[in-house]
């Protein structure tokens, strides 16, 4: 990159070792002190030999040191390869110096091939080129951009550190999360001078329009092109509602490019095929698939794609199958006969029914708010109608008629629900907050939205379902118990990539081992509670926690159509008004040992014409 006011330049060398083979200069010329061997031969004459018979009669293995230009030529070429060895570069000196955050997204889309081998070996090869750029005085610190930011390297002007943690850096199979480290990045920038902020991604992250951009001096650096990519985006496994002993699995897969495709999809159980199909998927569209197993209960899923794309993440899922109990849930309301029956109706639910919300809670699985607001909100986890936590949000009045733009339709909790002629006469004008993700969309305000905070997962509805033609449809149903499902505590055994994973232990005082996909092992402990809490989740499949013999297995995987969807941002839309165009490539290589080698070059050609012409 370059940069004005640089003041002197210095030469350095980022191998000065190498001038170690500067001791091979006095071989040459040994080389030419010595004698060559004669070797006798029987002639008629030695009229034409005179000139070499002092030679030829001399006994001693040396001989006089003559000028000779091809020793010189060959002298100059020998030091400028030990220049060369030394890797000079120039470095300038500016007061103050620069202070730069690099972004190095290693999220799953990183590991498109693409490009050759993938985009991350791309990214590093770019940001290994930004340090070698870097003068003596500038500093970096280098951050990780997953599902979580990492502070790989704190600031440093040590390019060896920062090659050597650029270097241990592997990509993840978490989603884009760029927004927390430009954060970070902003706050590490604040109040300096001469900051530069370089962002190695495709920015394929969906959480940037939520960052207004500023004053921050951010680069981005584009890696990766396009490519055809079909990806697993949902699946799940519940007991067959009409086939008792059956369970059903539910899967979505989406195609991500513009050109249609067509995969075989094959089920296991454990290391057992037990179906396959053909899938075709038109462009930017989903499918939804349903397999239905004759299976025991207790055992893993493994749905797998068998499609070659550039992406392999998202080809391959797994969920776990487990005997189920009766789940357990309360509903607080005022008498919403709709909700009631709808609940009623979902299979092994046993329903409590209250006016309002006991303290101490009842023990229940999941708690259901019907438009009432309770002295104590619940701890576990909640359905909330027309009410919120004050502790989420601050609601800002109410909205008439707001129309449905837009749903979800991936998200497991609308699988099979659709939004069509559904009207609402009026909605909570909210903003939740980030860990409410909304899932059905008016305009100017989310009408439904699901999350998790500190283990508690919560779903929030907007406005009240009386006061919309929603109970009249056949979705309705569908979707709560889709709700009663994922508020299922039970349901904590599949999680996304990145996310915690929370369970209540009942021995908290034996340590707990945790195996990983890739065959390594973690050992933790819980908290004072009970409460198992990992973290390391940054790995795609079956993971397995182990208190002494008892096992307990949960599955991560991706399931993230944003990440699916892997086209490289050409520009980056940050908050409502800022765009980030992706940077143009520039030579940042300030070395000079390629101008030397092609000086070198030179010199042995020069070196082969003149012996050449000496010779004629």
């Amino acid at each position: 990159q370059g940069h004005a006011n640089r003041g002197h330049v210095a030469m350095n060398f980022l191998t000065p070792e190498a001038l170690a083979f500067a001791a091979t200069l006095p071989v040459v010329v040994v080389f030419y002190l010595l004698k060559r061997r004669r070797v006798a031969r029987l002639v008629s004459s030695t009229v034409l030999w005179k000139r070499f018979l002092n030679e030829t009669q001399a006994s001693s293995p040396f001989q006089k040191l003559r000028h000779n230009w091809l020793l010189v030529i060959q002298l100059i070429l020998l030091a400028l390869a030990v220049f060369a060895l030394t890797r000079p570069y120039f470095a300038g000196k500016l007061e103050g110096g620069r202070f730069i955050v690099a972004i190095l997204d290693v999220s799953a889309s990183m590991q498109a091939t693409d490009i050759s081998p993938n985009r991350l070996d791309q990214a590093k090869a770019g940001l290994a080129k930004l340090i070698d750029s870097m003068y003596d005085n500038d500093r970096m610190v280098l951050l990780l951009a997953g599902a979580v930011t990492e502070v790989r390297q704190s600031p440093t002007s040590a390019k060896p550190a920062l090659r050597s943690a650029l270097g241990q850096a592997r990509a993840t199979d978490s989603p884009t999360r760029l927004l927390d480290a430009i954060k970070l990045a902003q706050n590490l920038t604040r109040n300096r001078a001469k900051t530069e902020v370089h962002l190695f991604s495709d920015g394929a992250s969906p959480d940037l329009d939520e960052f207004e951009l500023q004053d921050l001096n951010l680069a981005y650096h584009r890696v990766g092109e396009d490519g055809d990519n079909l990806g697993i985006v949902s699946l799940e496994v519940r007991p067959h509602p009409e086939q008792v002993g059956q369970q059903a699995v539910f899967a979505t897969v989406a195609n991500a490019s513009t050109n249609p495709l067509a995969s075989d999809v094959s089920l296991f159980f454990g290391d057992r095929l037990v179906g396959n199909r053909r899938v075709s998927v038109g462009a930017t569209n989903t499918a939804s698939l349903v397999f239905v197993a004759s299976l025991g209960t207790n055992g893993v899923f493994r749905l797998q794609l068998k499609n070659s794309d550039v992406f392999a993440v998202d080809n391959t899922a797994s969920v776990l199958s487990l005997a189920r109990r009766d789940t357990r849930a309360l509903l607080v309301t005022k008498g919403n006969q709709f909700l009631e029956r709808a609940l009623r109706s979902v299979p092994k639910l046993d329903l409590a029914v209250a006016a309002s919300l006991a303290d101490p809670e009842p023990p229940v699985d999941f708690v259901v708010l019907d438009d009432v607001v309770p002295s104590v909100w619940p701890s576990g986890n909640v359905l909330a109608i027309h009410t919120q936590s004050t502790n989420w949000f601050q609601p800002s009045g109410s909205i008439d008629g707001p129309p449905i733009v837009d749903w979800k339709s991936t998200h497991p909790l609308l699988r099979f629900v659709n939004f069509d002629n559904v009207q609402v006469a009026k909605v909570l004008a909210a903003k939740p907050p980030p860990w409410l993700t909304p899932l059905v969309e008016s305009p100017s305000t989310p009408l439904l939205a699901a999350g998790e905070n500190n283990g508690q997962r919560a779903v929030w509805i907007g406005f009240n379902p009386l006061d919309s033609t929603w109970p009249l449809r056949v979705s309705f149903p569908i979707f709560i118990a889709n709700a009663a499902a994922w508020l299922n505590p039970d349901a904590r055994t599949s999680i996304r990539v990145g996310e915690p994973f929370h369970v209540r232990l009942v021995n908290v005082e034996k340590p707990v081992t945790v195996g990983l996909p890739d065959g390594s092992t973690r050992e933790i402990r819980t908290t004072a509670s009970g409460e198992l809490i990992f973290g390391d989740t940054f790995q795609q499949g079956v993971y397995s926690a182990t208190v002494e013999t008892n096992t307990l297995q949960f599955c991560v995987n991706l399931l993230d159509r944003d990440e699916s969807l892997i086209r490289s941002r050409e520009s980056l839309q940050m908050g409502e008004y800022g765009t980030v165009e992706a940077s143009v490539p520039v030579s940042a290589d300030k070395e000079a040992w390629r101008w030397i080698a092609m000086l070198c070059l030179g010199f042995i050609l020069f070196e082969w014409w003149f012996y050449h012409r000496r010779t004629a």
